[in-house]
């Protein structure tokens, strides 16, 4: 049997200098955020099989890297960046690093492909983050260390079906995926690392300054609680989930730090209720990594006699519009999704999407693997929101208002959530394991 060799670490990845926030375009008109509420850092596992040491002039073959950061998302352009240059620097395969984050709505942009009004790119800054987190994963293969592996999952509680609460019941309430789930890589009784899953946007925190929300807090939270550890969170499709904080009336309560840190508390408390209950070993596998392209149609693409005459109108389809016409190779009738995937552990495969997806799409990858693949949004770039065809029909700002802030050339057509259920059908029964594992004891 092969062992598994996990290397683990964390850096300091916030603004050393006033910077525009990426996630909500009321910001817009606010100007460069000069606070920090709470420190981003960005975490990196690499993973290998084999008794091999691991590092640069080694046999890449076996060896992966998942990094997670406290940003929005990683954009497609720095995303592909930023894996060759860690490909070029340690000679593990792109198709093989996942470039993965945790959405925090509180975060510099990375991206020059959206539109100014979720947030102006800062290139000193993406070229920082670059160069930072190719050093970490340096120094993770440096740390790589034989561990075990196992899962747990509870219940968490914290996430509702926000389009549902926004309007009142006036759209029908979806099932949202609330199981928290924690796999624990362990060296001895020491635990080495922490990988969080949950799906459950991270907007409790809007004031115009920089903070983790409550996934980072979250993580800062188990690590004080496991000396040593790392713990990476893993975003899974929360496209139309957010914190269970709305009103009778449909307005969300904005939360401070303080509101951050609790509900990361609480996050926390449901990881560490999971890891006391029973927890499910993993055994080795050979890791493995890899990525395709899927192609979804839209209903688009406009001409641009259409985006002209629309060019010097202010607001989201002014700059839609300019967008566009700067960069007419994306008026396509159909939008890129990447898929990637990382397989760690039998019955356990991280399985992600460069897009935001909606609950719909991550409760069908578990029910379709039995829990062996774990979805993710934001992750190796940013198409925009995947929505299913009910959600069109609905309207709303994840399918109707979205797709212009994306620099999409239209809407996703209907017929798009078929061909993507089909995909991810496919994808998750060719790397699901048949089973999960058997119970370790305590």
């Amino acid at each position: 049997m092969s062992d598994l060799r996990v290397g683990a670490d964390r850096v300091d990845i916030t603004p050393r200098v006033p910077i525009a926030l990426a996630g909500f375009a009321a910001r817009a008109e606010l100007g460069p955020a000069t606070q920090v509420s709470a420190p981003l850092r960005l975490r990196t596992l690499t993973f290998a099989t084999g008794d091999r040491r691991d590092g640069p002039g080694h046999d890449a073959s076996g060896r992966a890297v998942l990094i997670g950061a406290d940003l929005l998302w990683w954009g497609s352009d720095t995303a592909d960046r930023l894996r060759s240059e860690i490909s070029a620097r340690y000679g593990i395969p792109t198709d093989a690093i996942l470039l993965h984050a945790t959405h925090t709505h509180s975060g510099p942009q990375t991206s020059h492909r959206f539109v100014p009004l979720l947030g102006e790119a800062d290139q000193s800054y993406i070229d920082r983050l670059c160069s930072t987190a190719v050093d970490s994963v340096g120094r993770a293969l440096a740390a790589s260390t034989a561990v075990t592996v196992e899962r747990a999952s509870a219940p968490a509680g914290l996430g509702v079906d926000r389009r549902w609460a926004r309007t009142r019941g006036e759209v029908p309430r979806v099932a949202v995926d609330d199981d928290a789930t924690v796999v624990r890589f362990r060296r001895g009784k020491e635990t080495v690392a922490l990988l969080v899953h949950y799906a459950c946007h991270p907007v409790v925190h809007h004031a115009n300054a920089v903070s983790s929300d409550f996934c980072g807090a979250a993580m800062d939270e188990l690590e004080r609680r496991h000396a040593g550890a790392v713990a990476l969170y893993a975003q899974g499709c929360c496209g139309d989930v957010n914190p269970d904080a709305y009103d009778d009336e449909g307005r969300f309560r904005d939360g401070d730090q303080a509101a951050v840190r609790s509900l990361g508390e609480r996050l926390a408390d449901r990881v560490d209720a999971a890891l006391a209950g029973e927890c499910v070993a993993l055994d080795a596998v050979s890791v493995a990594g890899g990525s395709w392209t899927v192609e979804l149609p839209v209903d688009g693409p406009p001409s641009p006699i259409q985006l002209r005459e629309r060019a010097d109108e202010p607001g989201l389809l002014g700059q839609w519009a300019r967008l566009l016409l700067a960069d007419p190779d994306r008026l396509t009738s159909t939008v890129p999704v990447v898929f990637s995937r990382l397989r760690i552990a039998s019955g356990l495969t991280l399985l992600g999407m460069s897009a935001e997806p909606v609950s719909a799409y991550g409760l069908q990858v578990k029910a379709d693997s039995g829990g062996a693949v774990l979805p993710l949004g934001y992750t190796n770039g940013m198409t925009g929101y995947l929505v299913t065809a009910q959600q069109l029909a609905e309207g709303g700002y994840e399918p109707a208002e979205a797709p212009y802030y994306f620099g999409m050339p239209g809407p996703l057509a209907p017929k798009a959530e078929q061909l993507l259920r089909d995909a991810l059908h496919s994808a998750t029964t060719r790397l699901a394991q048949p089973h999960l594992g058997s119970p370790r004891p305590k």
